[in-house]
C-alpha cells in the first residue's frame, strides 16, 4: 500500500468533509452561493500558481488531452454547484447522505465497465461503510426539499465522474498540478462570467461571513489536490473507499460548527465507517489481487 496515497486520500476526505458545515455557516452569516463558488476557484487558482514554477505545463499537454480534461472540469462544475446549492436548501446531514453515494457509483463503474479486479472483501467493506453512513447521518426526512435533493444528486454524479476521469488521466501520466490548474482556471473564468451575467453578488457582508466563506475555499483546494494525488498513487476504487470518511467528518463538523446533536445511532455509524476503512486498508495491503 502506498503511504502517500493513503495519507492523500484521508486528507481529501477530511477537508472535503468540512466544506459543507463551514459553507452552511457562511450562508447563515450572509454570504451567497455565487460568492462561495467564485472564491473557491479564485483561491484555488492562486494557490496552485506557485507549483507551476516547479512543474511548468506545456500547451501540448492541454491540447492532446483536452477531451478528458474538459470532462473532468465539467464534472467539477456539477460537484461544486450541486453541493454548495444543496446545503442552502436541506440539512447538511441529508446532503452528505445523498452525496456519499458516489463511491458506490465508482465501484460499479470499476467492476462492470473497466473490469477492475476487486477482491470480494473490498466490496464487502464498501457495503459495510455505506450502511454505517445511514447510522452516522440520520437526517430529518420530514423536511425534504426537492431542489436540495436534486442538487445533492448532481453533486454525487459529478464527484463519481471526477474520480473515474482522474484515473484515466493518471494512466495518461498527466501531472496533478496541471489538472488542478486547468480545472480551476477554466471554472474561475466560467463562473465569473455566469454569475456576472445572470446574478448579483453582495460583497457587503461581515468579517465573520468573509472568514467562513474563505475557509471552505482553502479546504477545497487542499482536498482537491490531495484527491488527485491519491488516485494516481492507489487507484480510484481504494480512494473512493477512503473518501467515505468525508461524510463522517461532515456530520461531526456540523455537530461542532452548527450545533447539531449526535445521537447514539450516529456514534455507532461513525465507529462502523472508521473500522471498515481501517480493515479495508489493512486487507488491501495484504491482498495481491485487490487492485490493478
Amino acid at each position: 500500500m502506498n503511504l502517500l496515497g493513503l495519507i492523500a486520500a484521508l486528507s481529501a476526505g477530511i477537508f472535503f468533509g468540512f466544506i459543507g458545515p463551514t459553507t452552511k455557516l457562511a450562508y447563515n452569516l450572509g454570504a451567497s452561493i455565487g460568492l462561495a463558488i467564485i472564491l473557491r476557484y479564485i483561491v484555488g487558482t492562486i494557490l496552485i500558481i506557485p507549483a507551476l514554477f516547479y512543474k511548468p505545463p506545456s500547451i501540448d499537454i492541454f491540447k492532446s488531452n483536452i477531451t478528458i480534461l474538459m470532462l473532468f472540469t465539467l464534472s467539477s462544475i456539477l460537484l461544486t454547484t450541486g453541493l454548495l446549492s444543496a446545503v442552502n436548501f436541506i440539512d447538511v446531514s441529508l446532503t452528505m447522505l445523498i452525496f456519499s453515494t458516489y463511491p458506490i457509483i465508482v465501484l460499479i463503474f470499476s467492476i462492470f465497465i473497466i473490469k477492475e479486479k476487486i477482491h470480494f472483501r473490498k466490496k464487502l467493506f464498501f457495503f459495510i461503510a455505506f450502511i454505517g453512513i445511514f447510522f452516522v447521518l440520520g437526517p430529518s426526512f420530514d423536511r425534504l426539499n426537492f431542489e436540495g435533493i436534486f442538487a445533492a444528486i448532481i453533486a454525487s454524479i459529478g464527484a463519481s465522474t471526477m474520480i473515474i476521469t482522474n484515473q484515466k488521466m493518471s494512466n495518461l501520466k498527466i501531472n496533478p498540478i496541471h489538472i488542478h490548474f486547468f480545472t480551476n482556471s477554466f471554472n474561475c473564468i466560467f463562473f465569473i462570467l455566469v454569475i456576472y451575467i445572470f446574478f448579483n453578488l453582495n460583497f457587503k457582508i461581515g468579517m465573520g461571513a468573509w472568514t467562513m466563506v474563505l475557509m471552505p475555499t482553502i479546504f477545497y483546494t487542499i482536498a482537491f489536490f490531495s484527491q488527485l494525488i491519491a488516485i494516481q498513487k492507489i487507484g480510484q476504487s481504494k480512494t473512493a473507499l477512503l473518501l467515505y470518511i468525508e461524510p463522517v467528518v461532515g456530520i461531526l463538523g456540523a455537530t461542532i460548527i452548527l450545533s447539531e446533536k449526535l445521537t447514539q445511532y450516529q456514534v455507532v455509524g461513525v465507529c462502523v465507517v472508521i473500522i471498515s476503512l481501517i480493515i479495508g486498508s489493512y486487507n488491501s495491503k495484504n491482498s495481491r489481487n485487490d487492485f490493478s
